[in-house]
């Protein structure tokens, strides 16, 4: 029995240190083409990168409403890489899931926030890139929807 689970805890450590190895290197791949076929069609509405915060695993990303208007957004995001001069889409290392929170974004307001990619793409490859994300406001009726990207570079 003492064999057994000396084999069980090396074939245990094994298989972590593999996924480890997986997790940090993990050639991640590009799927499609982009699903969202416009981003930033939104007047007064922006989103970019706080200059010099985006790196391999993530980067701090500011958001502007020059709109009279309230707007919200979720912590859900899109990653896309940019290859022969067209978007696409980056595979997710695992099923992501994301908290239903709702932030927001006040008329004529700025506000930063950070994001972190190494949780769901691991440490992205040197390369152009832009996070997407969705920015919602109520209307009478329903909701307006709208997709704000901002793009930056991985050296």
């Amino acid at each position: 029995m003492v064999v057994l689970f000396r084999v069980s805890k090396l074939a245990t450590a094994i298989v972590l240190a593999a996924f480890a190895a997986v997790w940090t290197l993990h050639p991640w791949m590009t799927g499609g083409t982009s699903p969202f076929a416009e981003v930033n069609g939104a007047d007064g509405l922006e989103l970019t990168v706080a200059e010099g915060s985006a790196t391999a695993t993530g980067a701090i990303f500011r958001f502007e409403n020059a709109t009279d208007r309230e707007w919200q957004f979720g912590q859900e995001y899109w990653i896309e890489k940019l290859e022969d001069g067209e978007w696409k889409e980056i595979k997710s290392l695992r099923a992501r899931a994301f908290d239903a929170l709702s932030y927001l974004l006040a008329p004529h307001s700025v506000r930063e926030e950070v994001y972190s990619f190494s949780d769901s793409y691991g440490r992205l490859t040197s390369g152009e890139y832009r996070l997407v994300k969705e920015l919602l406001r109520e209307r009478s009726g329903g909701w307006e929807s709208h997709y704000i990207a901002a793009e930056f570079a991985v050296e």
